[in-house]
């Protein structure tokens, strides 16, 4: 599934989902854009943009370290050095973090911390300038990432057991006797060239290889039981991409921005559940294996009109041409007790796409499946006019429309699951107000939206693994308002509160785990959306404090976050629940485990910079009131549990910086 909120690197599109989640790190600045996203760097998006700038070599020496260390086993280290190879002509920088962390967690069973990981990424740049106009920036980088992921349990019958006996006794005591580590790697080569005409027309080709692999391993029923229902999910993803773009002296009254985009992106995804067979579920296993082709071809521009001195007028389009294909097999295996996730010995093959074979495993019933080759031809637009009502205070209107591509859903426990899903289609309505005030000292920002989705595209819990599909219709009303004020030099401050009403508003006929509600769809009209709080408020307040050796800046920051659930059914009460599941308790069980509960959550650092602010040793303490948090949760309803991914407890550390 493309994700709605795309993310770019130093100019590239990411494609790849297990790409996004790169370390942070040698960071220059950062660019957010709400809303359909249609004329930037690379794909078209709905939800908008987050693009990451690293920092790029110079003419001047410069470079840092940077050491960290914790409780809970933390231990980073960090640096980056850059300057010139040939003054003006030739320039490098090298860029490397490593950190790990035991974890927060204790896993009884295997006699470990859990929840830790250890990554480490590195990125080489060369900048090339044979003539002034004329530069090429080449970088390459490399990484690993390997997390232990705790998964916490919840059992829905009597004293919180599980169909096997089983009760956890404690939240920080998990008890996963099945591997639980998922790994990614992650390599690219990129190449952005750029010519500057004397008439201030620029010319940009930027060009990206992007590999990534990784392996997740789930013990789905996150529990010591005899019976492991477990899992490993893997793939490797291929990106080619290359950006031609083509951009106009931006202090003109009329400003253009255009180009073309193509993506080529080869997906090959393997699964394997050793318990998970469709012929006989709980004895022998279930295994898949999937390639999914892209080629993704566009053509987009944008212009902007000073229309007074202080209307202006921004519109832009894009049509964009993506063709899926897919081919692939699954079958049912006998599990071996040796080796659980060995697929070899085939007992039924029932999707095979070479042969045409779609099969129902339960029945022998000949099926059919999707086309295996579809083209989506879809236009995105944008326009905007802005107006400056004073020195500093501008206020918007915004029109925009994007979509997201359709896919193939590859996990599959019967024929049935391999489907296509329909792009989703989002258009935008919001306007707003920017203000900068007290003499530079504040900046204000409002704004409110509508956001109207057709097609919507939900990811929903089945009775096993997740199924892509698309709702009818979903809403999103709602209004942001942040801020930033510094009073005097050295007291800073910032705030943001949101709130929306984002909500389905026609979708009948969702599917839901078979004991949710008897088989039968559940209504999910005027259900919120998944991960969508209503209310959602952040401060920072930071103070510096001058010495003769220095200054002490102490910084604090705090979050609130209204109730938000995981799952789209969680919520609804269903008319027929299996016996297990009917009683009101077990119910708000249910919606509870699904949720996460309304949290405050706060950080503080304590820092002291040398005079020069070249050297900087902190102190900080995360998560300062230890509030249980979960990233999600999934239904093991044949196991009688559920299963959840607890987030990050209260932690401390220090850094020590040295830069150059």
């Amino acid at each position: 599934m493309t994700t709605a909120v795309g993310v770019s690197e130093d100019e590239v599109f990411l494609d790849s989902g297990a790409s996004q989640g790169m370390p942070i790190y040698d960071l220059d600045h950062v660019e957010v854009f709400r809303g359909p996203q249609g004329t930037l760097q690379g794909k078209n998006t709905t939800a908008g943009m987050v693009s990451y700038y690293t920092k790029k070599p110079t003419n001047a020496l410069d470079g840092y370290v940077r050491g960290t260390a914790g409780n809970y086993g933390l231990w980073g280290e960090e640096g980056a050095i850059g300057g010139p190879i040939i003054k003006d002509k030739l320039m490098a920088r090298f860029a490397i973090v490593n950190r790990r962390m035991d974890g927060q967690y204790y896993n009884g069973t295997h006699k470990n911390p859990t929840g830790g990981y250890q990554y480490y990424d590195m990125r080489g740049q060369i900048l090339a300038k044979p003539v002034d106009n004329f530069s090429i920036l080449i970088k390459a980088h490399l990484g690993r990432n390997r997390t232990e992921v705790p998964i916490d349990h919840v059992g829905l019958l009597e004293g919180g057991t599980d169909a096997q006996g089983y009760a956890q006794a404690s939240r920080r005591n998990i008890q996963n006797n099945g591997r639980t580590d998922a790994t990614t790697r992650r390599a690219g080569l990129s190449v952005n060239a750029r010519y500057e005409f004397e008439s201030g027309w620029s010319l940009s080709n930027i060009f990206a290889l992007e590999w990534n692999h990784f392996n997740v391993f789930s013990d789905d029923d996150a529990s010591p039981a005899s019976v492991d229902y477990q899992e490993n999910i893997g793939g490797v993803a291929r990106v080619l991409s290359n950006e031609i773009r083509v951009a106009s002296p931006q202090n003109k009254k009329i400003r253009y921005i255009g180009g073309v985009y193509y993506l080529r992106n080869m997906t090959q995804s393997s699964s394997q559940q050793p318990l998970y067979s469709p012929i006989d579920f709980g004895v022998n296993g279930n295994a898949s294996s999937f390639n999914i082709n892209t080629q993704d071809a566009a053509v987009f521009s944008a212009l902007s009109f000073d229309l007074t001195r202080r209307l202006t007028l921004d519109i832009g389009g894009r049509f964009t041409s993506e063709t899926r294909t897919a081919n692939g097999e699954a079958w049912a295996y006998n599990t071996l007790s040796t080796n659980p996730y060995y697929t070899g010995n085939r007992a039924l093959t029932y999707i095979n796409t070479n042969t045409g074979t779609f099969i129902d495993p339960a029945t022998g019933q000949s099926l059919s499946g999707p086309p295996l080759k579809k083209t989506f031809n879809r236009d995105s637009e944008d326009a905007s006019l802005k107006y400056r009502f004073a020195h500093g205070v501008i206020g918007y209107l915004r029109y925009a429309r994007g979509f997201r591509t359709g896919n193939y859903n590859t996990y599959v426990a019967t024929a049935s699951d391999f489907s296509l899903y329909n792009p989703e289609v989002l258009t935008d309505y919001e306007g707003g107000i920017k203000a900068r005030l007290w003499q530079g000292k504040a900046q204000l920002n409002l704004s409110g939206f509508h956001y109207d989705y057709n097609n919507m595209q939900v990811t929903i819990l089945q009775n096993t693994g997740t199924h892509t599909t698309n709702a009818a219709r979903a809403v999103s009303n709602g209004f942001e308002f942040e801020g930033q004020v510094r009073p005097v030099e050295n007291l800073f401050g910032s705030f943001g509160v949101s709130y929306q009403d984002a909500h389905y508003t026609n979708f009948r006929n969702a599917s839901a785990p078979t004991p949710f509600n008897g088989g039968n769809p559940v209504n999910l009209s005027g259900q919120p959306l998944e991960r969508a709080p209503h209310v959602t408020t952040n401060f920072l307040l930071s103070y510096k404090i001058p010495v003769s050796f220095g200054d002490f800046t102490i910084q604090t920051d705090w979050r609130y976050t209204s109730r938000y659930r995981f799952q789209a059914w969680s919520d609804v009460h269903p008319s027929t629940p299996a016996a297990f599941l009917a009683s009101p308790q077990t119910l708000a069980l249910v919606r509870k485990a699904f949720s996460q509960k309304p949290v405050i959550t706060g950080n503080v650092r304590f820092a002291w910079h040398s005079v020069d602010e070249k050297t900087e040793v902190a102190v900080w303490l995360h998560n300062i009131t230890n509030q249980m948090t979960y990233t999600n949760a999934f239904g093991e309803f044949f196991n009688r549990n559920i299963s959840r991914y607890p987030g990050d407890l209260r932690s401390f550390g220090f850094e020590v910086m040295r830069s150059l």
